[in-house]
């Protein structure tokens, strides 16, 4: 372990153990559900996962906890994707055909003999056809090696479907395979839909060479994107939601809302539709919500979803990127009726962590759901964390074990106390007018006595 690594886990820690340190123990049974925490042994700081369980499980991150063995609460706060998620890089470049051609022909010579005299004729040959066989792209001042490139061609008037070949050379002479697809561009609900992603396996720098491997007249590559990334590739964790039936009234009978519940506040970085039959597609809105009576943010308009089988290959939509939406509930307003088809919605969120300091003894407990209100994050740990220099630290990943449930949903809901303060005083309220109202009839029949 570095020096640098050393003093921050150490200052940290400090930090977390003087938070915990004021902390009150929490009762588990507080909670809805707990996941036992696999920390890494002797490990003072580690992030921990958090899954979809969790998230359906705790309405925010404020009604998550760390407890300790003695359930006393540990110090932690939210650090994103792992700090080494990918960022793409794209980089367009011009593409320049390549020609063949055949050579001009002979001249062509006849000879005709007659009664008085024989004539010669030649006849000069005509140019060679000239073809273009593939592009070239001079990739020569890229210093980083794609992982996909993205083909942009000349609109043609009909639907297509293309294989193309990519090849990566350093000197225009010694070529080799890089990647292979099918690009195609597809005409589906008087749209055109472009599938123009070539993965490929290539190093930085040199040319690259795309053949078309088909019968596709007029054909013609103007450019490229490589697509590279600075980081190792994040993948998101993702589930497929039904649409909810009955319980959520659509504000249009007449048109075929659909409503979906993720079952909980998952953040979300993007949102597609499956099609049960497989193939199918719609043109739709859609919204999120963090209730079911709304009010709605939509985040798509007139979007078009499709899933289908064009010449033996599949191709579907890409999901719609929405930035980071915390919604548990997701709207779907169709452009026109869907006519039987059946649809689910995919959501797809990052990876996030909680990044723990843990000072109190294992093992630990992941406890999510709760209506008191020490839980949550810690902000002077946050704090603490982003103003060391914390790009030297290696922060080790715990596993979280399997679902136990604790107090179940009960644990949201708000226990009835009787109000006895309440009650209390309307009593010495009641008590004193009652008092007052004596008095002043005791008071009046003395005056009417003194009187008479």
């Amino acid at each position: 372990m570095s020096k640098p690594s050393a003093l921050l886990r150490a200052s940290v820690a400090a930090v977390g153990a003087a938070l915990a340190a004021t902390a009150a123990a929490l009762d588990p049974l507080e909670f809805v559900a707990g996941w036992p925490i696999e920390a890494p042994a002797g490990a003072e700081i580690f992030d921990v996962p958090l899954t979809a369980d969790v998230y359906a499980a705790a309405q925010s991150i404020q009604q998550i906890a760390v407890l300790d063995a003695n359930g006393e609460p540990q110090p932690f706060f939210l650090s994103g994707p792992p700090s080494n998620a990918s960022t793409e890089r794209r980089v367009v470049l011009e593409a320049s055909p390549l020609y063949a051609g055949n050579p001009t022909a002979a001249p062509s010579v006849g000879v005709t003999t007659g009664p008085g005299a024989t004539s010669v004729r030649v006849t000069p040959g005509s140019a060679g056809s000239v073809a273009i066989t593939g592009f070239v792209l001079d990739a020569r001042a890229v210093d980083s090696a794609p992982f996909a490139l993205e083909l942009d061609w000349r609109a043609l008037p009909q639907p297509f479907l293309l294989d193309v070949a990519v090849e990566q050379s350093t000197d225009l002479t010694s070529w080799r395979s890089v990647g292979r697809a099918s690009v195609a561009a597809l005409a589906i609900g008087g749209a055109e839909a472009r599938h123009a992603r070539v993965p490929v396996r290539a190093s930085a720098g040199g040319y690259y060479r795309i053949t078309p491997r088909g019968s596709v007249a007029d054909w013609h590559l103007l450019r490229a994107t490589l697509v590279s990334s600075t980081g190792a590739p994040a993948t998101p964790s993702s589930i497929r939601v039904p649409p909810l039936v009955g319980g959520v009234a659509s504000e249009n009978p007449s048109v075929d809302t659909l409503y979906f519940d993720a079952g909980g506040q998952l953040p979300v970085q993007s949102v597609t539709l499956a099609f049960a039959a497989g193939d199918g597609w719609v043109r739709a809105d859609v919204a999120a919500s963090a209730s079911p009576d709304g009010p709605w943010t939509p985040v798509a308009y007139g979007e078009l979803f499709y899933a289908l089988s064009f010449e033996g290959r599949d191709f579907a939509s890409d999901p719609v990127r929405v930035g980071r939406r915390e919604a548990r509930y997701w709207r779907v307003v169709p452009a026109a009726p869907l006519r039987g088809q059946k649809l689910e919605l995919t959501v797809e969120f990052p990876q996030e962590r909680l990044r723990v300091a843990a000072s109190g003894g294992a093992p630990y407990l992941l406890a999510a759901g709760t209506l008191t209100d020490d839980a949550g994050p810690d902000a002077t740990l946050s704090s603490v964390w982003s103003a060391l220099d914390s790009a030297a630290v290696s922060v080790p990943l715990a596993t979280l074990g399997a679902r136990r449930e604790l107090a179940g949903g009960g644990a949201l809901v708000a226990p009835r106390v009787f109000p006895w303060r309440t009650a209390a005083l309307w009593t010495v309220l009641v008590v004193g007018v009652l008092v007052v109202g004596a008095m002043a009839v005791r008071l009046a029949r003395e005056m009417r006595n003194s009187t008479s």
